[in-house]
């Protein structure tokens, strides 16, 4: 039986569930997994750097359009949502720049205002999770990452 609700957090709560679960084989490790969705669901994305025999990042993307115009009811198909699932190798230069970057000290800090429609953004990595709604929030080693993960993504920020 499918799971259909009315109720928008349940929504975003499993958009965001779908976002940042990976499936790994036997020999994978999942290194750290960034996701972003839009406050006002319009786009949703998640990078995972996976490492075993390989490294590559696994990226998955909701079709945002597509389920919130399947939606336009407001009753969500919680066990139908459209995310597809991508797979890119890195080169040796790519994999030694995110590295690089992780090595460093990765923080949120406080933006000191109020966000209404921003971003649901976060990265979970070494047992730790950053969370923020504003690029503003990152230090400048997280906004870094951050960059080159969107553009590997081949997503465009919305807000």
């Amino acid at each position: 039986m499918e799971r259909l609700t009315t109720d928008r957090d349940s929504y975003l709560k499993e958009v965001i569930k779908e976002l940042t679960q990976i499936d790994l084989l036997k020999n994978e490790a999942n290194r750290f997994t960034f996701c972003e969705v839009g406050q006002l669901f319009n786009h949703g994305y998640s990078v995972s750097l996976i490492f075993g025999e390989k490294e590559y990042l696994k990226i998955k993307i909701w079709n945002a359009a597509y389920d919130n115009d399947r939606f336009k009811l407001g009753i969500f198909n919680l066990d139908r949502l459209a995310v597809t699932e991508k797979i890119f190798n890195l080169s040796e230069s790519e994999l030694n720049k995110i590295y690089g970057i992780l090595e460093r000290e990765l923080e949120t800090k406080d933006y000191g205002g109020i966000v209404l429609d921003g971003l649901f953004c976060q990265l979970n990595i070494d047992k730790k999770t950053l969370m923020w709604n504003i690029d503003e929030e990152m230090n400048e080693n997280l906004d870094n990452l951050i960059s080159i993960l969107r553009k590997k993504a081949n997503v465009q920020q919305s807000v």
